[in-house]
């Protein structure tokens, strides 16, 4: 079934394990994260997509501007650096990743560029689709959980693809995601959804997501590049 998550997830709230596995699917199910010696996730937060690499990856980074936002206690590795211009040399990394990044950055090409640069092409990254018809993030800060960034431009696919190709990506692959904020709603909302209606709102999901046209609608664009 396509709602299934990776064992990496166990243990996660309903609205974590559905926020970081509709980002993380498309890898685990094209095997994008098999073999890896090293990552670089670029934006990485709080850490909690460094956290599921490292339990897999023998040498996992993550870099981000605000160091306030990382969990120390989390015990990875982490710098503070700014997307725009990676302290690393080229091709170090075996992959690049980062998620709901590059609809904040300043510069989002210069961005992708150092992605390649440091990984020699392979990277994964998520961003907001511009066509999905509800703006979580806007949705969110109506409610007072969320306060919006000063730079929040998402992009179309298309959008998506052009920059990647200027960026210097060849072998590129991009599919849209997710129709259902089950992880607001239960993270911010502290909405109370039973396991049966879950799985019978995944699978919709998950069919939503195989339709030509209502597809290209989804709320989250996944990019993968195999280098």
């Amino acid at each position: 079934m396509d709602s299934t998550p990776s064992c990496n997830l166990a243990g996660k709230s309903l609205g974590e394990w559905h926020h970081m596995w509709v980002r993380l699917k498309d890898g685990e199910q094209l095997n994008f994260f098999a073999k890896l010696k090293s990552i670089l996730d670029v934006g990485c937060g709080n850490g909690r997509y460094l956290k599921y690499f490292s339990k897999r990856i023998q040498f996992a980074v993550g870099i981000d501007i605000n160091k306030k936002a990382f969990i120390k206690e989390l015990g990875l590795n982490f710098i503070v650096a700014d997307a725009h211009n990676l302290p690393f040399k080229n091709g170090c990394f075996d992959l690049v990743f980062s998620t709901d990044v590059l609809e904040h950055l300043s510069k989002p090409l210069r961005a992708l560029q150092e992605m390649r640069r440091v990984s020699l092409g392979r990277i994964y990254l998520c961003t907001p689709n511009k066509l999905c018809p509800v703006d979580m993030s806007k949705v969110a800060s109506w409610f007072g959980t969320h306060k919006r960034p000063s730079i929040e431009k998402y992009v179309t696919k298309q959008e998506l693809a052009i920059l990647l190709k200027i960026a210097g990506f060849r072998n590129y692959l991009i599919t849209t995601r997710s129709f259902l904020p089950l992880g607001w709603l239960v993270e911010h909302k502290k909405a109370k959804i039973p396991s049966a209606v879950t799985k019978i709102l995944l699978e919709i999901e998950s069919c939503l997501e195989k339709f030509p046209f209502i597809k290209n609608l989804a709320g989250v664009l996944v990019a993968l590049d195999w280098g």
